[in-house]
């Protein structure tokens, strides 16, 4: 859901007015284009220019051109219609110019779709955005008349979207937060870098490569705000398709498609961690030699269990059965401090505890498990500046890991 007051956001039809009169350069071809009066495609303008606080446009020989502050916000608004503009195909509708599609330039009932699409309760979702339940019910009544779909089932357990609302959520969330980075980027234009980075954390990049990112951005640009989301990687994809993350920091996935793309920033291979006076240390040098112990493995099916099991297929060695299997590494602290067990885990998620000397890591080389780990992004995503200053705060935390990074598929 878009992190900004919709209420405060500007004026969907405003800005398909501004794109009609970028596109014409003058007030009367988009007027024509939009059937409507020249006068009203001013007023328009100059109303958006009020809640923007800039203008967007400068009188020259012939007709009007864009100003810098105009240019970039037609850029965005651009976006923003294009990710309407595919609702027809999705709706099974014939094609239609956007400025057809009035139904959907209102920001508030787009809102107030996504949130019922996810809180599924009309009562919830009218309390959350200050308006009675009445206006829910018509807000959904105009889409589905305007879609000529049905797009939530009513019943005593609230409303469920149909699916068919769940296929044109994405589009609809994507140019939402495509609003709500209109003032960001006029915000960098004036030399001010701002605004709200979301990011997706997994677990390998929680420990250390996102906190040294964080605070080297904000240490550089202190007006910026960064909001982290913690979830499983479906999740947290999910979100980064929808728009609602910006990047997603951790270990790299083949997404599948091409709608995202990865960046490996670095490698690193699982170690065996033990605690401090482990009486192993020392002596163990081969996975082979610990084949016996009681282990602390990650939990089935995920991306470091397959990877623990091909270190031991590797060296021709049946997997040991696992005593405890987790990926919570406050419960994996908590039973190595208290047991003679052996974890594999990511050397990145517990260096500091290995630091501290409350853990140490056996000599033990499992190269079968090297892994990337760096951030995913949306491929054709728009930054605002403050995500493009996230995105290399974190390419310049592991210029000093050793390796360097490279470019790559997720």
């Amino acid at each position: 859901m878009p992190s900004f007051d919709l209420n405060e956001a500007p004026s969907l039809l405003h800005l398909r007015t501004l794109v009609r009169v970028a596109d014409h350069r003058t007030f009367s071809g988009a007027a024509r284009k939009m059937l409507r009066t020249a006068s009203v495609v001013h007023d328009g303008i100059v109303e958006l220019e009020r809640q923007l606080g800039v203008a967007l446009f400068e009188r020259f020989p012939g007709g009007w051109q864009l100003t810098p502050e105009g240019t970039c916000v037609v850029c965005r608004a651009r976006r923003i219609l294009a990710e309407l503009a595919v609702l027809p195909a999705l709706l099974g509708q014939p094609p239609v110019t956007v400025h057809e599609q009035l139904y959907l330039l209102n920001a508030r009932r787009l809102g107030a779709f996504v949130m019922l699409c996810r809180v599924r309760n009309m009562g919830r979702v009218a309390k959350a955005l200050s308006v009675t339940q009445p206006a829910i019910s018509s807000a959904v009544k105009t889409l589905e008349t305007g879609t000529d779909k049905v797009l939530f089932e009513r019943s005593g357990r609230g409303a469920q979207p149909t699916e068919m609302a769940l296929a044109i959520l994405p589009p609809i969330t994507r140019a939402l937060n495509e609003l709500g980075h209109i003032e960001a980027d006029l915000a960098a234009l004036q030399g001010r870098l701002s605004g709200k980075v979301r990011v997706g954390a997994l677990p390998l990049s929680r420990t250390r490569l996102l906190p040294v990112a964080v605070v080297a951005l904000l240490d550089r640009y202190p007006h910026v705000q960064v909001e982290t989301f913690e979830g499983t990687f479906e999740q947290l994809e999910t979100d980064l398709r929808a728009g609602d993350l910006d990047v997603l920091c951790g270990a790299l996935r083949d997404p599948g498609d091409s709608e995202l793309t990865g960046e490996v920033l670095l490698h690193e291979s699982l170690v065996i961690v033990v605690r401090s006076g482990h009486p192993l240390l020392g002596r163990a040098s081969a996975l082979a030699d610990l084949h016996a112990a009681q282990w602390i493995m990650p939990r089935p099916q995920t991306p470091a269990r397959r990877l623990v099991e091909q270190a031991f297929q590797a060296q021709h060695l049946e997997l040991p059965m696992p005593c405890v299997e987790s990926g919570d590494m406050a419960i994996i602290r908590g039973l190595l401090a208290r047991s003679d067990w052996l974890a594999l885990v990511s050397r990145h998620q517990f260096e500091t505890d290995v630091a501290s000397g409350e853990l140490a890591v056996l000599p033990v080389e499992l190269p079968a498990t090297r892994r990337a780990i760096g951030l995913i992004i949306r491929r054709h995503a728009l930054h605002p500046p403050a995500v493009t200053a996230m995105i290399e705060a974190l390419r310049a935390t592991t210029l000093g890991e050793g390796e360097s990074g490279e470019e790559g598929a997720a």
